[in-house]
Parts: structure tokens; sequence; C-alpha cells
């Protein structure tokens, strides 16, 4: 039996009708979770994504159910539109990339038909306001088209016709700081008496992708909870938690006998087991290159190689010299500001995806050596490695004995360039996220 801190022990035999944990990384969340399940007999678990469900479905109690927000949404969809075939490039087959990438955030952010919505979407996602005429012509086709079901119909259609699932005695919405504007709207969808919110307002980082950055205070205005805080980390120890402090003063750890420690590039001992996370992908290019280069194991996502052969693709067409894939990278870098400058958006990303991309280029003596790069970056994409290089975004939820935290200076360097304040905070979230996933050892390379 879990002996409960008195945090936990609050939240578990609380009778409030609309909870809020504000639960810090580490801090026994799901087993605090899993206790206040066992008081209900018909509840439903509202999961981040698919790897949540299958890590927490096995652990609820009889009678519980464990579902993404979208699989849920198709259950709707399905009662009303049997016949209907899920499409996830649905969209895409009314215009290009760019067009449909404006509608299905338009849909994520909950956005009306107003010019203001529309506005307002672009400058979020520093988007060109010229594409918003067009993507409200494939908005309104892609609705209209209901054989096919896309990934934002899933939500938006229960939405849009207000349709309902069956009543839960409770429902537990996880991960709630992540959640976008339209997954806070379609909870209205579900009939129940009691709902449970449970996030950490600090691992906050995917308002790039959508998510709403202000989600959790956007709860607290809509359901005004009582809110319970979860501030002490079994998982990390003193020495890490003293990291963040300047973050999350209130974060404390009874845990003893971690290391946190600076190193310089040069220094860096990576051992065969440990994560080792950047802010941006150029690093993990660099260091990629190096371990390729000495033969030395690694494993690296397949998301990130994908993305990276999609944009050297692009710069290497119809060139013949490392000179013209350099003079096509530098030009379209310099458009790419331009056009930044322009709108007043924030060029960090920009300046992370070019700096990796001239880095592979300066680093080949001819053009076959930048598929010979790509080739062998495949060859160690979810290898059986377990030294893995991650950036900060794709090591949330996971931990690790020892982190290699790589140039953490650009956290703070990006948070002062960010252009809007949640920009700001979630560089801040960022750097929280990657001291956090150390279970004993941080070490800072820098």
């Amino acid at each position: 039996m879990l002996k409960l801190t008195e945090q936990q022990k609050a939240i578990v035999e609380s009778d409030s009708k609309t909870i809020l944990v504000n639960a810090y990384a580490g801090s026994g969340k799901t087993a605090t979770l899993m206790l206040l399940a066992e008081k209900f007999n018909n509840g439903i678990y509202l999961a981040f994504n698919k790897a949540i469900v299958n890590e927490v479905v096995g652990k609820l109690p009889p009678g519980w159910q464990c579902k993404t927000f979208n699989s849920l949404g198709l259950s709707l969809v399905k009662k009303h539109y049997p016949d209907s075939n899920v499409n996830f490039y649905k969209y895409h087959d009314y215009s290009n990339k760019t067009i449909v990438d404006l509608v299905n955030k338009h849909i994520s952010m909950a956005g009306t038909n107003t010019k203001k919505s529309w506005e307002s979407t672009c400058d979020h996602f520093h988007i060109d306001r010229g594409k918003i005429e067009l993507a409200k012509k494939v908005l309104k086709k892609g609705k209209a088209d209901t054989s096919q079901i896309s990934g934002e119909d899933m939500l938006q259609y229960p939405i849009d016709n207000g349709w309902k699932t069956k009543k839960f005695d409770v429902v537990l919405v996880d991960e709630c700081q992540d959640l976008n504007p339209q997954q806070l709207a379609f909870l209205d969808c579900i009939p129940t008496k009691r709902i449970v919110f449970v996030g950490d307002t600090n691992q906050a980082i995917y308002g790039f992708r959508g998510s709403d950055p202000y989600a959790i205070k956007n709860i607290i205005k809509k359901y005004k909870p009582t809110e319970y805080d979860m501030t002490q980390s079994f998982r990390c120890p003193n020495e890490v938690i003293n990291e963040i402090k300047h973050i999350v003063p209130n974060v404390y750890s009874t845990k003893n006998g971690g290391t946190s420690s600076k190193i310089k590039p040069g220094a860096a001992n990576y051992e065969d087991e440990c994560f080792i996370l950047s802010r941006t992908n150029n690093n993990l290019f660099k260091l990629a290159y190096k371990f390729i280069k000495n033969d030395d194991h690694f494993s690296i996502g397949t998301k990130f190689i994908k993305q990276l052969k999609t944009d050297l693709a692009k710069v290497c067409k119809k060139c013949k010299t490392l000179e013209d894939i350099r003079k096509n990278t530098v030009r379209d870098y310099e458009q790419a500001l331009h056009k930044a400058s322009e709108n007043g958006w924030s060029t960090t990303n920009i300046e992370n995806k070019y700096d990796g991309l001239l880095y592979i280029i300066d680093t080949a003596k001819e053009v076959k050596d930048i598929p010979r790069f790509l080739k062998s970056l495949i060859l160690h994409s979810n290898s059986s490695s377990k030294r893995k290089l991650m950036t900060i975004h794709g090591a949330k939820g996971l931990e690790s004995e020892i982190i290699y935290f790589i140039k953490p200076s650009q956290c703070g360097m990006y948070k002062e360039k960010a252009k809007s304040e949640w920009e700001k905070i979630q560089e801040d979230n960022l750097y929280y996220v990657a001291c956090t996933r150390a279970l004993n050892h941080l070490i800072f390379v820098e």
C-alpha cells in the first residue's frame, strides 16, 4: 500500500466536484490518480497520447476506460457517420501543405470564422495572413465532407453538433497543461458529475504545436476548481532540484546522493546508458556526426531524421556541388529571416534549423556525404542503444539515471529573443523539463 504524503492524501480524499492538481515532475502523480480512481466505478481517463494510454490502462480499476481525446471523439463521430473512414490527410486533398497546416492549426485553436480569429491563429504560428482566404475555403469544403474524418474532425464534429458521450461519474484529464483550445471545448461533450484536471504548469512546452500556453489559467477561469499542489519530487535528488529552484521555488525532495556538475564539451564522457538532451536540433546533429565518425553507438528518433531529410531535400534539389547547396541554404535562410522580421516573429526556430543544415553541408567533403550522413543516422534511429540523443521536447515524460544537458544557456538566450510572453515562459519550462529527467546525475555541457 502506497504511503501517502499529506498532499496526496488531500487529493484522494477530496469531495470537490472539480479538482485541479498541479503535479511537479516526479511527484507520484500516476500512483495518486490510481488511488483516486478506486473511489469510482464508472470513470474515464483522458490521456495526452497513446503511449500514456498503454501505460495507464492496465492500472485502472474495473469499470474504467482510458482513451485519448481523438479516440473518444471518433467513437462519437462513428455513431452519427457510421460509414465514414478515417483519413488524417483529408484536408490535404483540397490544397497544399501550407494552407492545410493553417486550417488544422485554426481548428485546434477552436478558431471561429471571423477575420480577427484567423489572424490570431496566423500570428500565433507565424503564418502569412495572406493565406487566410484560401484556408477558409478549404475548411468549409473539408467540413462538408463527412465521408472522411481527419484527426481534427474527430473533436470538431461533436463540438459543432453538440453530441454527447455516455455519462461518467468522473473524468480524469491528464497532462492538462498541454491541452489545446479545441480539446478544452470538447470536454463539454462529456456529461459527468466530477472532473479532475492534472498537469504541471512548468511542463507546458507545446505552444508552438497548438497547445494553449495558458491552458491551466483558462481551466481555472472556466471551471473554478479546488486546487491542490504536489510539490515533492520522488524522482530527482536535491542536487538536481537545486538547479530548478529559480523557476519553481517551492519544489522539494528528500532524496539525496545525486550530483549536478558542469563540464566542457571536450570533457564529456557519454556513458553507455544516458540521455543527451538539447534545446535545439543542431547540437544533436553535431554530436551524432562525431559519434558516427568514431563508430560510437547511439539512438536517435525517426521523427527527428524525417524532418532533417525533408529540409535537406529542399536545399539540395537540382544542385551538383556543395557550393550550390550552400547558396540555396543561405538564400532560404535569409528569406526566412526577412519574412520573420517583417511580421515581428521570433527567429529562434529559423536559426536552429539553418544552423544545423549549414553544419551538415560545411562538414561534407562532397555532395554524396550528405545522403551518407542521413543513411548513417537512419541506422541509429530508435536503435537498441541506451545512449539516447533527444530534444527536450522528445524527452518529456521520460527519465534516466544520467542526463547530459547540452548548451543549457540556449534556453536563456531564446527567452531573451522571444517575442511573446508565453514563448518566454516556455523557455523556462524547457529548462525545467530537461533537468527533471535526471534520476541521479545532471551534467551541464557548455
